[in-house]
């Protein structure tokens, strides 16, 4: 029989590799647009589903974390900080996802050369902001292990 303990640090560890994993394969790709444009309608034919597996992934992370909560696992100085960057992925998301997309999806779709200084602003931003998010899982896992 499957302890509850089991289930959720394995909920966890699957949740942590869809976040992170998708997370990553979107800031690399986003790299590969700024670089190369022409890269740039590929990237929008599949952003979404990757998208969907980073949301799918911090659900995961977010039920089993307060599963564990729940449980009986301790508050400690380190946790905290870690639902703080937790929280912060989930408010970084939304703007992403509906603020600075659209923007860019907008000014992609009418991409010319040279590329507009308007588009090269959301790509930076859209960028960095993929940056923040990407780079707080990361801490977040590094916090995690060596903990």
């Amino acid at each position: 029989m499957i302890s509850l303990s089991s289930l959720l640090t394995f909920t966890h560890l699957i949740g942590l590799v869809l976040g992170v994993g998708a997370a990553t394969v979107k800031l690399v790709l986003l790299f590969k647009c700024k670089s190369n444009p022409a890269l740039v309608p590929s990237y929008l034919k599949i952003f979404k589903p990757i998208t969907h597996i980073i949301i799918l992934g911090l659900i995961l992370l977010t039920l089993s974390g307060i599963g564990w909560l729940l449980y009986g696992y301790p508050f400690s100085a380190e946790l905290i900080v870690k639902l703080i960057f937790v929280l912060a992925i989930w408010l970084i998301g939304p703007i992403i996802d509906n603020v600075i997309e659209p923007k860019f999806i907008k000014l992609a779709s009418i991409l010319e050369e040279p590329m507009s200084k308007e588009f090269l602003q959301i790509q930076n931003k859209y960028l960095g902001m993929e940056i923040i998010a990407t780079l707080l899982f990361y801490v977040i896992i590094i916090m995690w292990v060596l903990v």
